[in-house]
Formats: C-alpha cells, structure tokens, sequence
C-alpha cells in the first residue's frame, strides 16, 4: 500500500474553495449571476497554516490567556493567513471587496458567521481530498 495517498501536507497546500452559505438558512449563497461566492482557503496540514500557528505563539505566547478583544484579533489574523483570495463578487455595501490581509481580517473580525464557516472548513480534512 502507497501510504503517500494520504499525504495530508501536500493536500492541505492546494487551496480550496468555500462556497459561503447563508448563515441563516444553511443555503449555498448565490450572486445576481448564478456564481458561487467563494473564500480559498488553505487546509489545517498546510505549511501556510504552520506557519501562521507558529507566528500566533509568537505574537500571543502559547499558554497566554487572551481578552475577548484579543483572542477574536488573533483568531482573524490566523484565517485572514490561511486565506488565499476570494472570488470578485464578493462585496459590501461599497462594491466588491479586494483581497488583502488587513481586508480578510476585518471580514472575518466583522462577520463571525464567515468566520465560522472559513475555521470548519479549514479543519476538514475532506475538503482537500485529492481523489474527490
């Protein structure tokens, strides 16, 4: 048996899509145009979550007990980091949004229900499946 099958690491670094869903509902979300709105995101194994897991250690301490305010900070910062992009239609009330890291953090510190979905996601090995 080839056990590099299942080689997590290497799935985890091919990012994936998030269809968003209605946090409401539970309905895939779909734009004017019959489109996804889609988040890319890296997987849990990836060597970009690593490293954003180590840069969270460095900036909070690993045993630190975080204010409310903190703790949501770092959380956003750690999936603004395992976010590659997004689809352009994407947007809020002033158009679509570009993707940057300052514009995923604030996203996700804003919308805990995208935030959600994005830290599920994220943590599901299916998702990066390479045989699916």
């Amino acid at each position: 048996m080839k056990i590099n099958k299942y080689n997590t690491r290497d799935a985890c670094n091919i990012p994936k899509p998030l269809s968003l869903k209605d946090p409401f509902t539970g309905e895939t979300i779909i734009d004017e145009h019959g489109k996804t709105v889609d988040i890319f995101i890296y997987g849990r194994d990836s060597d970009v979550a690593k490293n954003a897991f180590r840069d969270r250690e460095r900036r909070y301490g690993r045993q630190a007990t975080l204010t409310p305010e903190q703790e949501d900070q770092a959380g956003s910062e750690f999936l603004a980091a395992v976010t590659q992009g997004w689809s352009p239609n994407l947007e809020d009330e002033g158009g679509p949004i570009e993707f940057t890291k300052e514009a995923a953090i604030k996203l996700y510190k804003e919308n805990g229900w995208i935030a959600s979905q994005v830290w599920r996601f994220h943590r599901n090995l299916a998702n990066y499946d390479p045989l699916r």
